[in-house]
């Protein structure tokens, strides 16, 4: 394996060996099913295992973990920073900085495949991406070998059009001998049926928490009882597990003050916490814990157990707000939530919106009414 400290799924393993060893590998196959489930991970152990067969492994690996092997491409959300014409390669859209950014996450995130490569404005796969993969297919393949294309968070070629999508279809609808794409995604049902239906599909279920317990374990300096509440609320996500076990102290203390101010009223408060947040992706991970949180609360009311309960060590909290709060309350603070979430992948200034966000949610608690602001006609709207 290239990657022996990681969870591999045996099953999905033999499934590629079988692959290669038969020499019956589809010409695409999308990896679909929950976030941060190692899709990535396995996506370039199946490069490893085709571009080893007769080659030296050790060079192999070497290129693959360092990202010059001249046969895997990697097709991800680009921003556009500049206007570029049809025939211009994705990579003149991007400035200098966008670029080093760029190189610096797929860099970590061969590093360690759990990584969650973040690129601000990134929100779709550009068709000139495509347009540059059918330039390469056009290519004779030089040391007779596949080429491998990536593509990541695959959903992206969808929004907010679907051209990209559609000019991938057209390469995916007469395949070329030895290239294969593998499409990753977290969200299938976002993709074009048309696309999914010529692809071979794997799916990935949540990881097992004792499995999650187990990797949190041998990799951190943490005891068995923070393992247990890291792998209770990665919720099966390993990036998330990686993400509070490598800063757990200041993750527990953020996630916990930010659930007292929710019910605790002190909007200065709230907004010190979040003026240090300038990354979207960041704000997006604790309001996923929060929403965790409520459908935890809506869960201990329901079954009035803490047994399926992610917020263990929060359980006295949990039975004092479930008594005072109806479940209703909670239903419609996770329908902000995810609203927030939704605004915040957009060009909305963002320190309003989560000040906007925090005054919504003490209006449902408080049993205060007042209509919902309306993003697109705010003067805070950041335009382009």
């Amino acid at each position: 394996m290239l990657y022996n400290n990681l969870i591999h799924d045996k099953k999905i393993i033999n499934t590629f060996t079988s692959y290669v060893n038969n020499q019956k590998l589809p010409h695409a196959i999308i990896f679909y099913g929950s976030e941060g489930r190692g899709k990535f991970l396995h996506a370039i152990e199946l490069c490893n295992m085709i571009l080893s067969r007769n080659n030296d492994i050790g060079i192999v690996e070497k290129k693959i973990k360092t990202n010059q092997h001249e046969n895997i491409n990697y097709i991800l959300p680009l921003p556009k920073s500049k206007s570029i014409k049809k025939d211009d390669s994705a990579l003149k859209a991007l400035s200098s900085s966008d670029l080093e950014n760029i190189q610096s996450e797929l860099k970590n995130k061969l590093g360690n495949p759990y990584y969650k490569i973040s690129i601000d404005k990134a929100n779709t796969i550009l068709i000139n991406s495509i347009r540059d993969i059918k330039k390469k297919i056009s290519l004779s393949n030089i040391n007779n070998n596949w080429n491998i294309y990536i593509i990541l968070d695959a959903e992206k070629l969808c929004y907010p059009r679907t051209e990209s999508a559609n000019a991938l279809l057209k390469i995916l609808e007469e395949p070329n001998e030895n290239n294969l794409f593998i499409l990753i995604t977290s969200n299938i049902s976002q993709m074009l049926e048309t696309i999914t239906s010529r692809c071979s599909k794997q799916y990935f279920s949540k990881l097992l928490q004792e499995d999650i317990n187990k990797f949190i374990t041998n990799n951190y300096n943490i005891d068995s009882e923070q393992a247990d509440i890291i792998s209770n609320l990665s919720n099966g996500n390993i990036t998330t597990a990686n993400k509070i076990a490598s800063n757990y102290d200041t993750y527990i203390h953020k996630i916990t003050d930010i659930i007292d101010l929710l019910f605790n009223f002190n909007l200065s408060k709230w907004q010190k916490i979040f003026s240090k947040l300038k990354d979207k992706s960041e704000i997006i991970f604790l309001l996923n814990l929060v929403s965790m949180y409520f459908n935890d609360m809506i869960l201990f009311k329901t079954l009035q157990s803490k047994r399926k309960i992610r917020f263990s060590f929060l359980h006295s909290d949990i039975i004092k707000y479930t008594k005072k709060y109806r479940a209703s309350k909670f239903d419609k603070i996770l329908d902000i939530i995810n609203e927030t979430k939704k605004n915040l992948t957009q060009n909305v200034y963002h320190p309003l919106l989560i000040t906007t966000f925090y005054l919504e949610i003490h209006q449902v608690l408080s049993n205060q009414s007042k209509k919902k602001m309306n993003y697109n006609q705010n003067p805070y709207l950041i335009n382009g």
